[in-house]
């Protein structure tokens, strides 16, 4: 009796020690299934990780070998990794006992690479920290630059456009003194040349040609038809050439008119077309940022809106005071056509008219210059917006990534929450 119960007490024994690693297997498939494995961050991929072994592969070994043991004619010794043999008189809480211990290792070694894990996080998390305030200190100073050269340049361009005006204005007002000096001199040689003519009407009158009543008194008197026939040659001669000159003079001076006329329109056109694009561009500037900043390009272009408003009236001024000129010429000419000769008082009349052409053809000249100053002030307005423009968009990009930066910071942050908590979790379940 006593040699079965011999034999049958290590199967029994074995079966008890099978019973309970199967329920401490169990127990740790649970524990796996609640998330005692590291999970990868995006971050933390190039961290390298110890493996943490698997419940299951460690049964799986500890059986085998169990197995191995169990059979007959196995005497080579047991490896580190396997569990002890249930030998022939040693309890199954001896054996539980051992196996709890086996556990507890493998536990406590995956705390420690959990540990390893976390202080690299940590450090990871430092670093990104680190790299995220020297972005945010390249971007302020990068701020602060670009701001510092916008108000440079802004205040540069002011100034040149102020020297600009200043230039211009004086350019106009030397002009428009000289036109006057020289309107003042022709008409006061006018003046003394008919003074001269008639104090030679006065002193030689039979060196003139005769007038057309001396013709007239003339045909009257005639004793022959030869005479009236000559006399009456030379007054038809004389209406027909002063018919032609008055034509000649008539269009001449409306010729000059038309011609200023239509200079001063086209130029009221160009600069009436220029205000519309510069108001345009001025609604669209405002229209695509918002109405209540207001930017150092939107005041260059209001000061060249203001600058070009006055060039407009500046021009109609003028051309009304061409105008008025050209009505009192007609006068003038009117009034002494009957005093002085009419070769005379064509020449002056050509003199003058010469003069005026040349101070028009100065002024235009002037505008065209303070239009062509006015497109490049206009375009460096626009390049000064331009920059403003790329600025912006560099510092949306930089505003991006700081944000994605943050977000990061915020993941790990997370992450390294979760992983606490699991630490935690798991060194209170060893613990128990």
């Amino acid at each position: 009796m006593d040699a079965p119960s011999e034999e049958w007490q290590p199967d029994a024994l074995g079966q008890e020690t099978k019973n309970a690693l199967h329920q401490h297997e169990c127990g740790l498939q649970e524990s796996w299934d609640q998330g005692l494995m590291i999970l990868p961050s995006p971050d933390a991929s190039k961290v390298p990780q110890a493996p943490v072994p698997n419940p299951r592969s460690v049964y799986a070994v500890s059986s085998q070998t169990e197995n191995t043991a169990m059979t007959p004619g196995n005497a080579s010794a047991p490896s580190a990794t396997e569990r002890p043999k249930t030998r022939l008189g040693e309890s199954p809480a001896s054996v539980v006992g051992q196996a709890k211990a086996v556990d507890v290792s493998l536990l406590l070694k995956e705390l420690d690479i959990l540990r390893t894990s976390n202080t690299k996080l940590r450090e990871a998390l430092s670093e990104r920290d680190l790299e995220l305030q020297s972005l945010k200190l390249e971007l302020e100073l990068q701020e602060t630059a670009s701001e510092a050269g916008m108000a440079e340049r802004t205040a540069a361009l002011v100034e040149e456009v102020y020297l600009a005006q200043r230039e211009r204005d004086q350019a106009v007002m030397a002009r428009l003194r000289l036109a006057n000096e020289e309107r003042d001199d022709a008409i006061l040689r006018a003046k003394r040349l008919e003074q001269s003519l008639r104090g030679l009407e006065d002193i030689n009158p039979e060196e003139h040609e005769a007038t057309l009543q001396e013709l007239l008194t003339r045909v009257q008197t005639a004793d022959s038809g030869a005479e009236i026939e000559k006399s009456t040659a030379i007054l038809l001669d004389r209406v027909q050439r002063t018919k032609e000159r008055k034509r000649e003079i008539t269009s001449e001076e409306m010729s000059a008119v038309i011609a200023e006329r239509d200079a001063a329109l086209a130029q009221c056109k160009r600069l009436e077309q220029e205000l519309h694009c510069a108001r345009d561009r001025s609604q669209t500037s405002s229209s695509v940022r918002p109405v209540a900043v207001e930017t150092h390009p939107e005041r260059t272009q209001k000061v060249q809106l203001m600058s070009l408003q006055q060039d407009r009236d500046k021009a109609v001024e003028e051309y009304k005071k061409l105008e008025e000129e050209l009505q009192t010429l007609r006068v003038y000419y009117s009034l002494h056509q009957s005093l002085s000769q009419e070769v005379i008082l064509k020449e002056q009349f050509q003199v003058a008219i010469h003069t005026y052409e040349e101070a028009l053809k100065n002024r235009e000249q002037v505008a065209l210059i303070t239009l062509q100053q006015n497109e490049a002030l206009a375009a460096q307005a626009q390049q000064v917006v331009c920059e403003s423009a790329a600025l912006q968009a560099r510092l949306q990009q930089a505003e991006s990534a700081a944000q994605a930066a943050d977000e990061k910071v915020q993941r790990l942050e997370r992450l390294v929450d979760v992983l606490r908590k699991k630490v935690g979790a798991g060194t209170l379940r060893t613990m128990i």
